[in-house]
């Protein structure tokens, strides 16, 4: 439907047969407008049914100054979009005949609306249709990168704002499939099996769970095996929290070289922080340096961790890291 200036007056005629319908009507009426919508209030009866709802104008209202004093925040405000519009769409159910009908439309914005050729840009109008999927899909298979299929895209279509979504939607899109074909355990492993071609030292170990989906992985490269044959009699490990989207513990074995400089022994991205894990752990830390234990190994003060070392490494001495220490 052509709704690009059509007046409140006109589109008082209009019934919804679900409150679904409506939202993609004002939704339709604000692309063609210049403009994008969101969700508000609501009214529900006592068995939870919603009677009335109020769809406005994304720069409705005004920015919460939650979080914008802190003193030590870290990243800079995004641009205020916010401004106070007016401009509502609010509907009702009628009981009826189960329609749902308008009762009020306020189409004053106190803001500038967007020229046609830049709705598509507003965050509530980009969508990645099933065809632009496909084809981003094609392009991965050859080896084609997501910001060449963006520019790809903007060639056929005559410009950027005209392909109706930006970059970041590619890759959110990359990050639904994955997690839909569950598919990430198994990429990590292809891509350790084909560092393992070219380096004929590479070595990696995984677990899985009872679900078969990837629990432990261990892995280090001939370099890191070279360097702990020479710089290995002091071994330091610790785990880091919450740096990657599974929340799962990536625990670094680390030493220093001859320069002062730090060295990469191995990695380990592990599901959880049990005895049985890090002594798993330091099993195949040993098998992957040929048997060589360290003279001291420097932790934290983890209980789990000091119990492995005891198991695996018997021989060698345990410190606390200092800047633990001095932490705590």
């Amino acid at each position: 439907m052509d709704l690009k200036g059509t007046s409140p007056h006109e589109t008082r005629k209009f019934e919804f047969s679900s409150l679904n319908m409506a939202y993609e009507f004002y939704n339709w009426y604000a692309r063609m407008n210049g403009f994008a919508v969101r969700k508000s209030k609501m009214i529900k009866s006592n068995k939870g049914e919603i009677l009335q709802q109020t769809f406005v104008c994304h720069r409705q209202g005004f920015r919460e100054n939650k979080g914008l004093t802190i003193e030590n925040r870290k990243r800079e405000c995004k641009p205020e979009t916010r401004c106070g519009c007016e401009a509502k769409f609010w509907v009702h159910i009628d009981m009826f005949s189960q329609r749902w009908l308008i009762t009020v439309f306020t189409d004053q914005h106190n803001h500038e609306l967007l020229d046609e050729e830049y709705h598509g840009m507003l965050a509530a109008h980009r969508k990645m249709k099933e065809s632009d999927i496909m084809q981003m899909n094609d392009m991965l298979k050859v080896g084609i990168g997501p910001s060449q299929f963006y520019s790809s895209l903007a060639n056929q279509s005559g410009g950027y704002e005209k392909i109706g979504f930006r970059k970041k939607d590619i890759y959110n899109q990359i990050g639904k499939e994955r997690l839909l074909k569950r598919c990430d355990g198994k990429n990590a492993l292809q891509y350790l099996h084909g560092l393992a071609s070219n380096d004929s030292l590479m070595f990696y170990r995984h677990t899985v769970d009872g679900e078969g989906r990837l629990e432990h992985l261990f892995w280090c490269d001939g370099i890191s095996q070279m360097d702990y044959g020479v710089y290995g009699d002091v071994l330091a490990f610790d785990a880091t929290y919450g740096t990657n989207k599974y929340h799962c513990p990536l625990v670094v074995f680390s030493g220093v070289n001859n320069h002062n400089h730090n060295v990469i022994f191995a990695g380990v991205v592990v599901a959880n922080e049990k005895e049985e894990t890090y002594v798993w752990v330091l099993e195949q830390f040993l098998e992957a340096m040929s048997g060589k234990s360290p003279i001291s190994v420097i932790t934290d003060g983890d209980l789990a961790m000091k119990n492995a070392i005891k198991k695996v490494f018997p021989n060698a001495y345990h410190r606390l890291c200092a800047w633990h220490l001095i932490r705590n």
